[in-house]
Formats: structure tokens, sequence, C-alpha cells
């Protein structure tokens, strides 16, 4: 037994009259899910665009699925978090009356993630040249501001319902405000280095002390002896692709459709498919950390005498690099060139 006065001042009981939690040890949490919505909602119905080739706004937030908590734990405020989220755009351009409409797809929001790792992925429901003026202002103007929303959340979180985990102790004022001034409001990124310190594991409890995950990206190019569409179908066909993986390929070929490959090693959803063209994928491999997800963009360009294909993949983990990297070459390039007959020399 520690002498008096030289005992864990963590244990000393703190004078409270309401007996509630005292010191802030107990674990608390506060579900901040409906103003998490509230907010999101709120915020993103004002944003809009005015310029010389015309004007956007966001008409209608048209998902929002997910859910937000707040907790405390020793006296520390650690934030939960995952959305996926749908905006609705319209608008008009100088040269025409017609009313021009589009998706805006935000995924990936978690306090994993900074604003600028959140994948945001446009669309327009037309094709067409007045169609297409719009949608670049979409992507040049209107996503950023969708990404400034999301650097604000964490704030919210903070000023909304951080008093309500951190009561105030003897002497110390209002706990949640010596939290918060020590952190930057308008970044996520002092949120994570908090949550990295702490236990944040959504699979549960486990410390992250002192460790940081690098993230990056690299790209790949390669030529395949063949027609571009052909070369495409091999990314979205299930037959062609259990012909060259030489496995079961489960294939959902559709935007937002699901896929899953080599027993579930890779597995993801595609989130833009522009027939011989483009393919844009939300991708992760099994061994990384749990609801971790890279971006993967295909691009196909007619050479005339072959097809160029285009390998760019942002947000992967540094240690799997090249694991990645050479994963590409062995598990897909290849193996369709030799299933196929498409060989060529890698550039």
């Amino acid at each position: 037994m520690a002498l008096w006065g030289q005992g864990d001042p963590r244990w000393i009981v703190e004078e409270r009259e309401d007996t509630k939690n005292v010191n802030n040890w107990h674990w608390s949490e506060v579900d901040a899910s409906n103003s998490s919505k509230k907010f999101f909602k709120e915020k993103f119905l004002e944003l809009s665009v005015t310029g010389t080739e015309g004007s956007v706004r966001v008409s209608e937030v048209t998902k929002c699925n997910g859910e937000a908590t707040v907790n405390n734990r020793k006296g520390k405020v650690i934030y939960f978090y995952e959305w996926d989220l749908e905006l609705k755009w319209c608008g008009k351009t100088a040269m025409s009356n017609d009313n021009i409409t589009g998706k805006i797809i935000i995924e990936n929001v978690s306090e994993e993630n900074t604003e600028d790792e959140v994948d945001i992925t446009t669309r327009q429901e037309k094709s067409g040249g007045e169609h297409s003026k719009l949608h670049q202002i979409v992507k040049q103007q209107l996503t950023p501001k969708c990404r400034e929303i999301i650097g604000q959340y964490i704030q919210f979180l903070q000023t909304t319902h951080g008093k309500q985990v951190v009561l105030p102790t003897k002497g110390a004022g209002q706990g949640i405000n010596a939290v918060s001034t020590k952190t930057k409001p308008d970044s996520v990124n002092s949120i994570k280095k908090q949550m990295d310190a702490a236990v944040i594991s959504k699979s549960g409890p486990k410390k992250t002390e002192n460790v940081t995950l690098q993230r990056t990206e690299f790209s790949l190019k390669d030529t395949f002896k063949c027609r571009r569409e052909e070369l495409f179908q091999c990314f979205v066909n299930p037959d062609r692709m259990k012909a060259y993986l030489r496995g079961e390929a489960d294939v959902d070929p559709r935007e937002s459709g699901k896929f899953s490959l080599l027993a579930g090693a890779i597995t993801g959803t595609y989130l833009e498919i522009q027939p011989e063209d483009k393919i844009q994928q939300h991708w992760r491999f099994k061994d990384w950390p749990a609801d971790m997800f890279s971006s993967v963009t295909l691009t196909f360009k007619d050479t005339g005498s072959s097809t160029e294909l285009t390998l760019h993949q942002t947000g992967v983990p540094q240690y799997s690099l090249e694991q990645i990297k050479q994963g590409w070459t062995r598990y897909y390039f290849q193996p369709i060139k030799m299933t196929f007959g498409y060989g060529s020399g890698s550039l």
C-alpha cells in the first residue's frame, strides 16, 4: 500500500456532488450520428459555384450512411466515425437554360483519413458538351469545397459533443476546453495524432504508440498486342478474369459493384466505368489494416498497333508498396499476355 500522498493521482477520488465519472476515468460515450447527418446536410446544401461558364449548386443529399461516436477514456477524447455520402448537383451553363444534373460520391470518410485522403467521385447524368462543361466546374471548384467540409467535421464533433464526455474537474475548468486548445480545430491531422497514441481500433483496443502509417502512390505502364476493347474486358469480364487468374473471380462490373479476387486477397468496389477508356476502383489487399482502401485508376489508350495500359494507385501503405507493384505484374499483366496471347514488352 502506498504511503499517504504517494499514491497514483489517477486513483484519488475527487470531490463531486453529482458522483459522476470521477476524474473522467471511466469510458463514456455519446452517439453523434444524428447531429452529424444534420451537419452534413446543412453544410453541403450551402455549396454553390458561379462562373463565366455557368453555375452549379448541391441540390440534395441523397445518401448519408454511417455512424459517429465521441468517447472519453481516462480523460482522453476519442472520435470514431465512418460515412458514405452522395450528393446531387444541378446547374445551368451560360449558353443554355437546360437543368443539368449529376452526382458527387464521397466515400471513406473516417477518423483514419484526412480530408485529402477521402475518395470523391463526380458524375454527370447525360453526355454532351454543356453537361461536360458543368461537370468540369464540379470537379475543379465544387469538389475542393466538399473536402473543406470534411475537414470542418472534426471541429464540429469537438465543439458539439466533446463537453458531453469530459466532465469538468475540480480546479481544472471545463475539461474539454483544455483538450481542444491543444489541437488545430481546422485540421484532422492533429486528431489523428491523438488517436494514434490512444485506444482507437474498431475491431478492439490496441495501442499504436509512436506508430505512423505512411501511405504513398505509384504508376505503372505496359503495352498489349490487342484491341483496346479486348484489354478492357480483362478487368470487367468475370470469365476472362477467371481464365488468367486461374481461380474464382467474384465480380459485379458496374459502378458501385463489388469484386473479390484471388480467394479474397483483393477486394473492392468499381467507382467508375467508362467503356474501353477508364476504370476507377476502391481497392484493398487483405493484409492491410482494417477499413484501409486505396484508389486505383486504369486508363486504356489505343496506339494503333497495340493498347497502352496506365495504372495509377494512391493510398498504398509504404511497407506494402513493392509487394503491390510486383503483384500487378505477376498476377495481372503477365498472365493476361500469356493466357490470351497479348504479349509485348513493358515500357
